[in-house]
């Protein structure tokens, strides 16, 4: 099975279990939380509180684990609760469940009754609520593990034996249509039910629920990442981008983010983010895979000025001498932030791999015109002045044609604000004409946005192609 990405995980608060759990025991439980290792959420009602009494020995030294606060419920009150759930953590791997509470027949909402009462959520509103749970946990980035419904025994009074085979293949369909792992506690359970069982009650003995314990456990270490303590020489504040560690700081008061891959490359390459950090992240998600780091030093509002050109030779130099990062990196710029990683690269076309402009701006003329006082002054020009401008990133093609810097532009032919024909076709034809590598991926019918590719696999390849990784 495929290992996920590990990643060291902010503090976060330990919760209190309800399933009979004493305060001696949420302490414990808050103490034991290692934020150097993969963070594990258990999401269920009392079967899975029940094996959580087990699973975090199982688990020492390999996992934190903890169960969402109280009982999960059936998939109604899953839905009132998962964003809270999932929010106690960035978590790696996510095990879950929900049936017992759903097939459960109650009078008048409390005790439970299959004679006399009502079903709490019929297959199909069983199903739909299931998948709109699926798709909420699916925005963690965590493995997710689904945790089939346990064996309903002969006699229990709200629930009918066999039901649970029902909601197990609705859920089954689910987690097949999301490619989900599934972890069978029900086939598991029932090997040994004899064993275990208590008369009329779906729950367990503590050895039957230890005897579950070990079966999470197992199929948790199946997808979960090697353990062991990241620790970083990166500076600022730690945090959690996508399930990679990222870095807050400042280089000369100037605000920069770092994204550290889980493993990097051995020539320590890195993308160079211009503008929009975060928005489409699907070329970046890929490349930190691949072992890049992902760099952004904000230089918002200055529009690719000398004084923006100023800020990141801090930052290049910053993370070149001081953390030790490749000499040439991937830049990276969306729209506006066209401006600054080509005028950047003109000014350093010795420190940079290759070029890949999205839908980028290649000539303040363009946008954002001669009305925007604030790109005027950065460049200290007047209005009048801005129709003869000769310092765009469509004039300063020379020096990156001879250092045979290769570029890559993704634009859509029916762009108003940033048009293609007053940038990137200017741009492609006047490099073409200096020797220049360039290659022009055209979106047809698209506008401005959206950026990127919906399969970034081109633009990954080409940045891959031109970035030393060893």
């Amino acid at each position: 099975m495929k290992t996920i990405r590990m990643h060291r995980l902010a503090i976060v608060s330990a919760i209190v279990l309800s399933f009979s759990i004493g305060p001696a025991a949420a302490a414990a439980a808050k103490k034991a939380v290692d934020n150097s290792l993969p963070q594990v959420l258990i999401i269920g009602d009392s079967i899975s509180m029940g094996y959580m009494k087990a699973l975090p020995k199982l688990l020492e030294g390999k996992a934190s684990v903890r169960h969402n606060p109280g009982n999960a419920g059936h998939t109604g009150m899953g839905l009132a609760n998962i964003k809270r759930y999932i929010a106690g953590g960035e978590w790696d791997v996510i095990h879950f469940n929900w049936g017992l509470w759903d097939l459960c027949y109650r009078k008048n909402g409390k005790g439970k009754d299959k004679i006399n009462g009502k079903l709490t959520y019929t297959l199909e509103q069983y199903g739909a609520n299931l998948r709109k749970l699926v798709k909420i946990l699916k925005t963690t980035d965590a493995k997710l593990i689904w945790a089939t419904t346990t064996p309903v025994p002969d006699g229990e009074p709200g629930r009918i034996k066999g039901d649970e085979l029902k909601y197990n293949a609705v859920a089954a369909k689910i987690m097949a249509d999301n490619k989900i792992a599934i972890n069978d506690l029900h086939a598991h359970m029932t090997r040994r039910l004899k064993d275990f069982e208590r008369k009329g009650d779906v729950h367990y003995s503590a050895a039957g629920s230890k005897y579950l314990a070990e079966k999470v456990a197992a199929s948790v270490l199946e997808v979960l990442p090697t353990t062991r303590k990241i620790t970083s020489t990166f500076p600022g504040k730690v945090g959690k981008w996508k399930n990679f560690t990222s870095h807050d700081f400042k280089v000369n008061g100037n605000s920069c983010k770092l994204v550290v891959p889980d493993k990097a490359a051995p020539a320590r390459p890195w993308v160079w983010r211009a503008r929009f950090f975060g928005h489409e992240p699907q070329t970046d998600i890929a490349l930190l895979k691949k072992g890049l780091h992902v760099a952004y030093a904000n230089v918002g509002g200055l529009y690719g000025a000398p004084a923006a050109v100023k800020k990141w030779n801090e930052f290049h130099q910053y993370l070149t001498t001081e953390h030790k990062l490749a000499a040439k990196p991937a830049l990276e710029g969306m729209s506006r932030g066209g401006l600054i990683i080509f005028n950047w690269a003109a000014a350093n076309p010795d420190k940079v791999s290759c070029i890949y402009g999205d839908a980028p701006v290649c000539d303040i003329r363009s946008w954002p015109g001669e009305r925007d006082t604030k790109c005027l002054k950065v460049y200290g020009i007047t209005a009048k002045q801005m129709p003869d401008f000769k310092e765009n990133p469509i004039d300063h093609l020379a020096p990156l044609a001879k250092a045979k810097v290769p570029i890559l532009i993704v634009a859509g032919d029916a762009d108003r604000v940033v048009p293609m024909k007053e940038n990137a076709l200017v741009m492609q034809e006047r490099y073409k004409k200096l020797g220049g590598e360039i290659k022009l991926i055209v979106k047809k019918g698209v506008g401005h946005h959206p950026h990127s590719l919906k399969d970034p696999a081109p633009i990954v390849e080409f940045i891959l192609k031109h970035t030393p990784l060893e």
